[in-house]
C-alpha cells in the first residue's frame, strides 16, 4: 500500500479530535459581555459541562483543547474589523495583543456554544435615557453629575463582588477623568438578596450616601475593602465612619435595607441578572471593566 494511503488511513483513524473537524467561524463573535452573560446561566453552565463531561474532560479542559486549535488565519477574519475599536493613544503592542487574545477567547467560547447547541445573543431589548431613567427611583441613589452629561452610566453592583472591585478603581478614574461630562447612577444588586447580611454592605452605602455625598467615591472604596468583614459580622472599625454612628452595622436602619430590596426590583423588571451590569447610553455592558475597556466603552457611546 503506497505511503500516502497509509497515512491518510492513520490519520483517519487516529484517536483524539481532528483539529480541523467543526471549525466553527460565525459571521460576527459573541462580545466579551455577552460571553460572560451567557456565562452567568446556571442552564447554560449545566449544559457546556455536561458536553465537555462526555468527552471525558472538564469544561476548563476543553476550553483549552478548543484554544489550541486556533489559527492565526482565523483570528485575523475578525481582527481587521475589531482593531478599529482601539483608540489611537493606547494602540500599543500590548494593546493589540490583548485584542488579538480576546479574539481567540471568543473564538472559543463561539465554538463551545456552538457544539452544545446553545446560543447567544446580545439583549434583546434596547431602552432609552428618557425610558431607563422613568425606570429607576432616582431620589436616595447615589449620583454624581447632571442627566444632560454626554454620558448616563449606570452601574448594578454589589460591594460582596470581586469583578465589582476589580472594576472600581477604572470606574473611579474615568469619573475622575470625565467629571463634568458623565452623569453616573450606582443602583444596588446583592449577590444574597435572601439576607439581612447579603444586604448589609449595599445598605450601610446608602447610609454613607446620605450623611456624606461629596466624598461617597471614597466610602465606596472603603465598602470593597471591607465589605465580607461587613457580611460576617466581625469587627470594624473605618476612622472615616465613625463620625457618622448611624452607618454602623449594627446601628442600621430597615430604611437603608429598603432601598437596597426596591433597587433589586427594578433591577429584576429590567433584565438585570449579574454584577456588575452597566448601562451606558443606551448601550448594556456586562463583567468586569478596566481602563482600556472603559475607554473603548466610552468611545463607542459616544454618538448615542
Amino acid at each position: 500500500m503506497p505511503i500516502l494511503v497509509l497515512v491518510f488511513f492513520f490519520q483517519l483513524f487516529s484517536c483524539g479530535e481532528n483539529p480541523k473537524q467543526d471549525r466553527f467561524l460565525p459571521e460576527t463573535l459573541p462580545s466579551e459581555e455577552v460571553v460572560k452573560l451567557s456565562l452567568s446561566s446556571d442552564s447554560n453552565l449545566a449544559k457546556l459541562r455536561e458536553v465537555a463531561n462526555i468527552k471525558g474532560q472538564t469544561l476548563t479542559e476543553w476550553k483549552e483543547s478548543e484554544r489550541s486549535f486556533v489559527t492565526d488565519q482565523e483570528i485575523s477574519k475578525y481582527w481587521s474589523v475589531e482593531k478599529k475599536i482601539l483608540p489611537r493613544e493606547i494602540s500599543d503592542t500590548d494593546s493589540i495583543d490583548r485584542l488579538r487574545e480576546s479574539i481567540r477567547i471568543r473564538i472559543v467560547w463561539s465554538r463551545l456554544f456552538h457544539k452544545s447547541g446553545l446560543k447567544w445573543k446580545e439583549k434583546s431589548y434596547e431602552i432609552g435615557k428618557k425610558e431607563i431613567l422613568a425606570k429607576l427611583n432616582l431620589k436616595s441613589s447615589p449620583k454624581f453629575g447632571s442627566s444632560s452629561a454626554k454620558w448616563v452610566v449606570i452601574e448594578w453592583s454589589d460591594y460582596l463582588c470581586n469583578f465589582c472591585r476589580e472594576t472600581f478603581p477604572h470606574t473611579k478614574n474615568i469619573l475622575s477623568k470625565y467629571k463634568s461630562q458623565i452623569f453616573y447612577i450606582h443602583k444596588d444588586f446583592p449577590l444574597d438578596g435572601d439576607s439581612e447580611e447579603g444586604l448589609l454592605p449595599l445598605a450601610l452605602g446608602r447610609c454613607l450616601w446620605e450623611k456624606d455625598p461629596e466624598r461617597f467615591t471614597f466610602h465606596m472604596q472603603g465598602l470593597y475593602a471591607n465589605a465580607k468583614k461587613i457580611y460576617k459580622g466581625e469587627d470594624l472599625y473605618v476612622s472615616e465612619w465613625g463620625s457618622y454612628p448611624d452607618c454602623q452595622p449594627q446601628n442600621l436602619k430597615s430604611i437603608y435595607f429598603e432601598k437596597v430590596r426596591i433597587d433589586m426590583k427594578e433591577a429584576a423588571a429590567l433584565g438585570v441578572n449579574s454584577v456588575p451590569s452597566f448601562w451606558v447610553n443606551g448601550r448594556w455592558v456586562v463583567g468586569a471593566l478596566n481602563a482600556e475597556t472603559w475607554e473603548r466603552v466610552l468611545k463607542d457611546t459616544m454618538s448615542h
